[in-house]
């Protein structure tokens, strides 16, 4: 069985462990993409494509024309 200060050490070295990592996730936390990021984003590559592939389409009518 473990001891009193076996208990008491194990459990200062989890609190210390789980300070560590909130800390860290508090830290980067600023830096992560929101919901409304990711949608921005997929809508910027969306319209990208979509453009590309418009200008292309023009090209190859004016080439082949």
């Amino acid at each position: 069985m473990a001891s009193a200060d076996n208990t008491t050490s194990q459990f200062t070295s989890i609190l210390e462990r789980l300070t560590k990592v909130e800390t860290a996730l508090e830290t980067e936390r600023p830096h992560l993409a929101t919901k409304a990021d990711l949608e921005r984003h997929t809508r910027l590559i969306v319209m990208w494509v979509i453009a590309s592939q418009l200008a292309l389409a023009g090209f190859l009518y004016t080439v082949l024309r």
